[in-house]
């Protein structure tokens, strides 16, 4: 019996994915220039053909599975796309990026690799500028609201906090478990937001 659309829809989507799992792997293993075409086609166990069918290249690769991750970060980001970030919004974000990361980790493997490669800190950049702009905005906003005296320095403050918690949970995933990541990372953004200007000066 022939095969319905909706049934090849489907198999296109697991065969899309098993290529994107595959790659991701060997990129954040081997890294992604070490890693080749033939290399994944053969951990996958599909032709080069199957492959070309989907990607244009290794790099057309990379760009769906940082797509996808860059996404998932911003797509928790504002949940109700009111343009205005709640407390529990803020908070929310916080809890899920740590924990997007943490269960994604073989992708922020890769991109910290990445980004310190010639050229590469710029494309990623130059690609999700425009979500990069809004995200700052509507954080700096929630800051002011807050009551922050200084809601520039917090935001690269807070920014710095988030990123660097995030690497952590990357790079030494069993420092501290990950409820303990999340109730002192927010506590911590809290204590920036609601700090009371020097007064010695």
């Amino acid at each position: 019996m022939p095969r319905t659309e909706e049934q090849l829809e489907h198999i296109r989507k697991e065969k899309k994915k098993l290529i994107l799992d595959v790659a991701l792997e060997l990129f954040a293993t081997n890294g992604f220039h070490a890693t080749s075409i033939s290399q994944i086609t053969k951990k996958a166990g599909i032709s080069k053909g199957l492959v070309y069918n989907y990607f244009e290249s290794k790099n057309d690769i990379l760009e769906e599975i940082s797509h996808q991750a860059f996404d998932n970060i911003y797509s928790q980001f504002d949940l109700n796309h009111d343009g205005i970030l709640s407390r529990d919004e803020f908070i929310t974000f916080i809890r899920n990026t740590l924990r997007s990361t943490s269960e994604n980790r073989q992708f922020w493997k890769l991109y910290y690799a990445l980004i310190f490669q010639p050229h590469m800190l710029e494309s990623f950049t130059r690609k999700y500028a425009g979500k990069g702009h809004e995200f700052g905005r509507l954080m700096r906003e929630f800051i002011e609201s807050q009551g922050s005296c200084d809601p520039d320095g917090d935001l690269l403050a807070i920014s710095s906090l988030i990123k660097g918690t995030a690497l952590v949970l990357v790079t030494s995933p069993d420092f501290f478990p990950l409820a303990d990541f999340e109730e002192k990372t927010i506590a911590a953004c809290f204590r920036l937001i609601s700090h009371q200007p020097d007064k010695t000066n």
